[in-house]
């Protein structure tokens, strides 16, 4: 929380940052790194958050995911019990994952997504009945 932009090598327009910060209360502490790395003014910002996250002022939302960090995906070091035993950690709320973008890249940045298959083309003018996307 202490670096400042001027100490990078690199300006915002080479800059992608990825966080998963201490979420806090209200994700409260999520929320005072969001704003911290918004003033090195990345190109994108990659979050792993709580829901209730605020969102980045002045950037589009790309994609967000928030089923892929379900189950076990995080491991919880020291977390044993009364046996010492590992415990086996489930996250029973998944953080979410988000793709954050400045405006000037976001439709670069969407298409990419469309063509990885991490978002879906937009649908709302296709009738049901032709609809690729349903089973």
């Amino acid at each position: 929380m202490t670096v400042k932009p001027s100490e990078l090598h690199t300006t915002g327009s080479k800059l992608i940052m990825g966080l998963n910060p201490p979420f806090g209360v209200n994700a409260q502490l999520a929320n005072q790194f969001i704003r911290k790395a918004l003033e090195f003014k990345p190109k994108l910002l990659i979050l792993i958050v709580p829901q209730g996250t605020k969102s980045p002022e002045n950037y589009d939302l790309v994609w967000e995911d928030g089923e892929k960090l379900s189950g076990k995906s995080f491991y919880l070091p020291g977390s044993i019990d009364v046996n010492d035993n590992q415990i086996e950690q489930w996250n029973v709320k998944p953080p979410l994952l988000y793709l954050w973008s400045r405006p000037d890249l976001t439709p670069t940045l969407k298409a990419i997504a469309q063509k990885q298959h991490h978002i879906l083309k937009e649908i709302k003018e296709v009738p049901v009945e032709e609809n690729p996307y349903e089973e």
